[in-house]
């Protein structure tokens, strides 16, 4: 099994080699590629294991860019945008693919070639999640009309983008922080990560059935749906020092009431109990993943005080923060 990647702009081409299968004498395999060339920098992570291979690449584009992608077996794939878009051809799709910062989509390819544009003094950041159909196909006594749809498409060797990509909510983020942070060695970090793989799928699964179940929502009602996003959006670029209430409704031209009342519903959280949410599960990577000390972090998620920090955190945690370092 192999991937390759040309372009028009470079000379150079990359050509990255996988046991069949995506198979590993090691139960798990990992891989990082970090390259650089005429100002385009390439580093990416890839993790595989039987029928498995996610990778997460952090890509940087000094000039504009035409890359051409091709795998030499058929693939089904999660993708997920962080940061940065791109849109391009992909052989079998009737419509050119694309997606952007905080959606996610679902692909099956049966001869997988594409090609994708990318502009200059851009950055892209995503997670690729691909599945062989042989793996895939454990999948089919789930019961579920999407599935059902991708596994007929892998019987008939026919090309499947599920229309409308999906957006990105907080349980996948969470799912996906989890499993790019998987803290555990040996055979428990193999099945950690497939335990979130597999969860991030039924995440996607729950997505785009509920976006299905809108398909007669009328136009207004997917505007404020996409409003509520870029709420939320703004909050996370903004942790440490968040907008108000009022602040945030015009942001996003949404009157107060709607967005109150619009972010519950969406999301799970008032405003106030998703920033704070969301500013203790970074602390929470940050003080398993980087050296930081702990009033950094404090400082970094916009608590005034650090001992005002340590009881939200063990509020919600049940541990102090230095506890958890141990």
């Amino acid at each position: 099994m192999k991937t390759t990647l040309t372009s028009d702009n470079l000379s150079e081409i990359i050509l990255q080699e996988y046991p069949d299968n995506f198979s590993s004498d090691h139960g798990l395999t990992e891989t990082v590629i970090d390259c650089a060339y005429k100002g385009t920098k390439v580093r990416s992570k890839q993790i595989f294991f039987d029928g498995v291979m996610i990778q997460h690449g952090h890509y940087d584009f000094k000039d504009s860019l035409i890359l051409n992608s091709s795998f030499d077996c058929p693939i089904f794939e999660m993708h997920f945008y962080l940061k940065g878009q791109s849109s391009g051809s992909v052989n079998g799709f009737k419509k050119p693919f694309s997606i952007k910062r905080g959606e996610h989509a679902l692909t099956y390819v049966s001869e997988p070639k594409a090609r994708f544009y990318f502009d200059g003094n851009t950055s892209l950041e995503g997670i690729e999640v691909c599945l062989t159909p042989k793996y895939f196909q454990r999948f089919q006594n789930h019961k579920c009309a999407i599935i059902d749809g991708f596994l007929e498409a892998m019987e008939k060797q026919q090309a499947l983008h599920l229309p409308g990509n999906g957006q990105i909510d907080p349980l996948m983020r969470n799912t996906i922080d989890q499993m790019l942070l998987n803290p555990f060695k040996g055979a428990v970090r193999r099945l950690y990560m497939e335990a979130k793989m597999q969860e991030l799928f039924a995440a996607q699964l729950e997505s785009f059935q509920r976006q299905m179940g809108k398909g007669g929502t009328d136009q207004n009602a997917f505007n404020e749906r996409d409003k509520l996003y870029h709420a939320k959006q703004l909050i996370e670029e903004r942790l440490n020092n968040p907008p108000t209430i009022q602040e945030l409704s015009q942001l996003v031209n949404l009157n107060e009431f709607k967005l109150k009342k619009g972010f519950k519903a969406l999301f799970g959280h008032t405003i106030f109990g998703y920033v704070t949410e969301y500013r203790l599960e970074i602390a929470r990577q940050c003080l398993l993943d980087t050296e930081r000390s702990i009033a950094e972090i404090s400082d970094m998620i916009g608590y005034s005080q650090q001992q005002h920090f340590s009881t939200a955190f063990k509020r919600k945690y049940g541990i102090t923060p230095s506890e958890l370092r141990g």
